[in-house]
């Protein structure tokens, strides 16, 4: 077999010319990358930003105040939770409707740049961990978007679980100038609500009296209270995280005297507070969904408790701590 080869001379300076021209482009190219993408500068700015978030976080002795949104968005209230943070120490402690947050040691945090924005992280064990377990907020690895002012800025990293996108419901972290003290003296709400002594279990009719700030229409609702045996209670303990890991104590609702159309409820710090339980069978799960529905919030905080303990007056407010529901529970 007989080897082709050009015929034209001019051939050979063919294949030389395309190499310097692709060399050409490829350097243009790394320059360019090189003045684009300079590393080190950019490590650099994102180390001074996340100094600064931090001397802001540490620079607070009332602590930061997040109102926390629930995923569900039948629900207009967002849950308050006081965050104050120990910036020697890496670590954090939180006062909120949650019991487990008045008795846990202070928990680790961590704030990076891992991900290009600041990362602000707590800990495994904390509440927030905890709520995540639940299925009651997004995340507890949250991304600082911005910081203004007395308010910082920041988004859930994740929309509620590992398999969906990045990037759950924004909110935002605000300095309190002075104590928040909705959650400092607790009062004893199951005891209040199931003691066969309480009014709340003397009385015919317990009723739960709404008002909205949009206006909603609510059809007061006759509130029955009862206990789970002590069976339940140990299983509950084990199983929900609501109760396990943030210390919501669970007993029995009901209502509109039907005692068949009952599912848990929960008592935390100055707080009532309906849940759904994935944990539990669908039945529970749905009675609870419809009360929430209809109630408009998963929460109620206690603004007062009348001396003869026959009127509880609750509130509830939104992302922006505005009070949007108030009402009362009274035993007639």
């Amino acid at each position: 077999m007989r080897l082709l080869t050009p015929k034209c001379g001019k051939m050979k300076y063919v294949y030389p010319s395309l190499l310097a021209l692709v060399l050409i482009v490829l350097t243009a190219g790394c320059k360019k990358y090189e003045k684009d993408f300079d590393l080190d500068a950019q490590a650099t700015r994102q180390k001074a930003l996340t100094d600064k978030i931090m001397q802001e976080l540490g620079n607070n002795p009332n602590g930061w105040l997040i109102y926390v949104p629930n995923l569900d968005t039948a629900i207009i209230t967002a849950t308050p939770v006081v965050v104050k943070f120990d910036i020697t120490k890496g670590t954090f402690t939180t006062q909120s409707p949650f019991p487990a947050s008045n008795t846990r040691v202070p928990a680790l945090f961590e704030l990076s740049s891992a991900t290009g924005a600041p990362l602000l992280s707590f800990a495994t064990g904390s509440i927030f961990s905890g709520w995540y377990e639940s299925g009651n907020t997004n995340d507890y690895y949250f991304k600082v978007t911005g910081v203004v002012n007395d308010t910082i800025s920041i988004q859930p990293y994740r929309k509620g679980n590992i398999y969906t996108s990045e990037g759950g419901i924004p909110m935002k972290m605000i300095r309190l100038k002075a104590p928040y003290t909705v959650f400092d003296q607790p009062a004893s709400l199951p005891e209040l609500l199931v003691d066969p002594n309480s009014p709340f279990q003397q009385s015919t009719v317990n009723m739960l009296k709404l008002t909205y700030r949009n206006g909603y229409n609510f059809t007061p609702l006759i509130m029955g209270f009862d206990t789970w045996s002590p069976a339940t209670i140990v299983s509950f303990k084990g199983g929900l995280p609501f109760f396990r890991d943030l210390g919501m104590y669970p007993f029995v609702l009901y209502t509109n005297n039907d005692g068949n159309n009952y599912f848990a409820y929960y008592a935390g710090n100055n707080t009532l507070a309906a849940h759904i339980d994935v944990q539990l069978n669908s039945t529970l799960q749905g009675r609870a969904r419809q009360f929430i529905s209809k109630v408009k919030t998963d929460y109620f905080l206690i603004r007062s408790i009348s001396a003869d303990q026959k009127t509880i007056t609750v509130y509830a407010v939104d992302q922006n701590g505005t009070e949007v529901i108030s009402g009362t529970l009274e035993a007639n």
